[in-house]
């Protein structure tokens, strides 16, 4: 097994385990949050995913129609009632084609929130919060964030790039509200529900196996085997980035359930 087909597994495995992974943590989080807020008020705590829903569900709709899928109904913004503890209240209904592409339409569906999400936060931040943004490409840009042996000193690396990038002076400024009101609440959608894991489910092995048999047939042809290799660690890094800025703005959300439920 040459080096080559090595680098490329890591990688890509790098980036199913962070789609995965964040995808359930970020479903325990937000749900504890949103169990303390709608204790204390009730049907109002679920306000906010009228923000967060149709872009979680605009993630699902984007990938069907990428992969020529039949569009059944759409449903993006939710009805704000006690349902939506556990459920967003929005949904797509489609129908994947037949046959490989069908397959990889059901995988690139059930996880478009996971991509979709975070590359939102990130637009915002691009124009609301064009310190943040530039702190947030400089951690990007270091290349070997992902050849560190433990993965949480690599979340907490890119963690503490976000708050250092931070200035107090923001506070004094209307975009840094706005930028947070917008950013939690899609940053609450970014989660693998039931419906999108039995979704990505249907599709995953297969995928997995061809983007493992396609690394190993071209990890013998180096002059296509390093770019390739380059730009799905460079994938892998920044879907890193986003992801940890999901992780911030859902352990907002949930700080702030658990002060809310203590002081009232």
């Amino acid at each position: 097994m040459n080096e080559y087909f090595i680098s490329y597994c890591f990688y890509l495995g790098t980036v199913l385990v962070l789609l995965i992974g964040f995808g359930f943590g970020f479903h325990i989080i937000v749900k504890s949050g949103w169990k303390n807020l709608s204790s204390k008020f009730g049907t109002y705590a679920f306000v906010p995913r009228i923000i967060g829903t149709p872009v979680h569900e605009m993630g699902h709709l984007l990938f069907a129609v990428l992969t020529g899928s039949h569009i059944k109904g759409v449903k993006l913004f939710p009805k704000i009632n006690s349902r939506l503890r556990s459920s967003g209240g929005g949904y797509v209904e489609f129908a994947p084609r037949h046959g490989l592409i069908g397959s990889i339409s059901c995988f690139l569906c059930g996880i478009g929130p996971m991509v979709f999400c975070p590359f939102v936060i990130m637009v915002l931040m691009y124009f609301l919060m064009p310190d943040l943004y530039t702190g947030m490409i400089t951690v990007f840009a270091q290349t070997d964030m992902l050849e560190q042996e433990n993965l949480l000193m690599v979340i907490q690396n890119v963690v503490t790039g976000f708050f250092q990038s931070f200035r107090f002076e923001m506070l004094e400024e209307w975009n840094f509200y706005l930028f947070l009101l917008l950013a939690v609440p899609i940053a609450n959608e970014c989660v693998l529900s039931g419906a999108d894991v039995k979704n990505a489910g249907k599709g995953f092995f297969l995928i997995v196996f061809l983007l493992l048999g396609a690394g190993y047939v071209m990890s013998w042809f180096p002059v296509v085997a390093v770019p390739v290799i380059t730009v799905v660690a460079k994938g892998a890094t920044f879907l890193m980035c986003v992801l940890c800025l999901g992780l911030v703005f859902n352990l907002i959300h949930w700080g702030v359930g658990m002060v809310v439920g203590w002081l009232l």
